[in-house]
């Protein structure tokens, strides 16, 4: 017996031993958990993009192995119920109870803007999926924030390079009555030299649009803007074709009121509609054919441009890690890495300017049916490619921006390539570190994560 139990002692120390051997030497082993906290909107008015920002960001952790960088990972949802107090207090929450590594946040921008100072202010890397706050490009920036969805200024951009392109000359544009339908004005308006002859703004909540209805048809524009989404964009659709305008005047949307799953609602009224997004189910990228097939089977919806921006969140993750080799405790090795990730993007192109918002393509999209009869969504145009935020020249961060293969553009691709309207992208200065970088200790004294 003592002979079988000093066999089954020397067996199991040579397995111990083999195991420890086969980890790769910069694994973190003593603490394998990479803890990542996710604060969305999962129920009230932005449910529908916080549901789809967390399934993109956990169809793509299922493709990762649930892994990044070969460490376990540890994914924490909240719900921040579409309320600001809430948000504040979830994270408050997350950053007393939680060692947090990463920080995504998938809420509409009251709540982005309640709890985003705290969440910079604890040195908890910020990766956010939906709107920011403006001054976070610019003077505001922050070595903590990362903006990885499509910014809304970039798709208001765009649609003034569309009209521009189409040499249309007045349009007539309908939004909210918020401050954020008079930065889209004014932001279609740099891109664009033409007139808007009026701007609209619907009572919140109308289902029935009569005076706006007359009004554009007074005005007899070129094009109609629609900047509403949700259950106003839906219903206004709806009676603008009813009223015969569709046939009359083209109606241009944004993508967050015309993804797939609001189709079926519109019926008809909704084909054939052009809008402007940062993704299209037809864009021919590395993943993308893969996320499309594996999301509907297990969520039975199709994929949105929310998914999209989660998924690319994960792989984006898993690719920094990767060059730290797994380890969360060096937290300007993370930033780095952050900064130059190289990920295959399901959304075409990407990388960050020295702003930490991202320098990616904005699409034209037309809704239409599928072989099958269902909506669906035709790529049509790149109206941008390497979209720059314009207000990254007053972040006081520098950075040397590295080109990185299959991210940056193409070598050689000339100026005249840039969509115009297109600023320049700012001249990044001589690098200099954005924390003061402290002495290395020994590799002893680091703890392993």
């Amino acid at each position: 017996m003592r002979r079988v139990r000093a066999a089954l002692a020397v067996l199991l120390l040579l397995l111990s031993s083999s195991a420890a051997l086969a980890l790769p030497s910069a694994t973190g082993v003593s603490n394998p958990t990479i803890v990542v906290a996710v604060i969305a909107s999962l129920s009230g008015p932005g449910a529908m993009a916080g549901q789809d920002s967390v399934d993109g960001f956990t169809t793509a952790m299922r493709h990762l192995g649930g892994r990044f960088a070969n460490q376990e990972v540890r994914v924490v949802v909240q719900d921040d119920r579409g309320s600001p107090d809430t948000a504040l207090a979830v994270a408050r929450k997350l950053l007393e109870r939680e060692k947090v590594d990463f920080v995504v946040t998938a809420v509409p921008l009251p709540s982005m803007s309640a709890m985003v100072r705290t969440l910079t202010e604890s040195r908890t890397f910020v990766l956010n999926l939906d709107a920011a706050p403006a001054s976070l490009a610019g003077a505001g920036c922050s070595p903590w924030f990362f903006q990885v969805a499509t910014p809304v200024q970039a798709v208001h951009e765009a649609i003034g390079i569309h009209l521009a392109a189409e040499k249309m000359r007045r349009v007539v544009i309908i939004g909210t009555d918020a401050p954020a339908t008079d930065q889209a004005v004014a932001t279609i308006r740099r891109a664009w030299p033409g007139e808007v002859a009026e701007v609209l703004r619907p009572r919140h909540g109308a289902t029935r649009f009569p005076d706006e209805i007359a009004a554009m048809r007074h005005a007899a524009p070129d094009a109609v803007i629609n900047l509403l989404t949700g259950g106003m964009g839906g219903a206004f659709a709806r009676e603008y074709a009813a009223a015969g305008l569709k046939t009359d005047i083209p109606m241009i949307g944004v993508w967050q009121g015309w993804e797939r799953p609001l189709l079926p609602a519109m019926t008809d009224s909704g084909m054939e509609v052009l809008n402007v997004a940062p993704w299209s189910p037809d864009l021919d990228t590395p993943l993308g054919k893969r996320l499309i097939s594996d999301f509907e089977q297990e969520f039975g919806r199709p994929v949105t441009g929310w998914v999209a921006q989660g998924y690319d969140t994960a792989q984006m993750l898993d690719a920094a890690l990767r060059a730290t080799g797994g380890r969360t405790n060096d937290r300007e090795a993370v930033r780095n890495a952050l900064r130059r990730a190289e990920f295959p993007s399901v959304r075409g192109s990407f990388r960050f300017d020295s702003n930490h918002f991202p320098s990616v393509s904005v699409y034209l999209r037309r809704t239409t049916r599928d072989a099958k009869g269902r909506p669906t969504e035709e790529l049509r145009s790149t109206l941008i490619k390497d979209w720059h935020s314009r207000d990254a020249g007053l972040c006081p961060m520098r950075w040397v921006e590295e080109t990185t293969p299959g991210v940056a553009a193409k070598p050689g691709t000339p100026p005249a390539a840039q969509p115009a309207g297109q600023p320049p992208k700012p001249k990044l200065p001589a690098p200099a570190p954005t924390v003061p970088a402290k002495p290395k200790p020994p590799p002893a004294a680091v703890p392993a994560r």
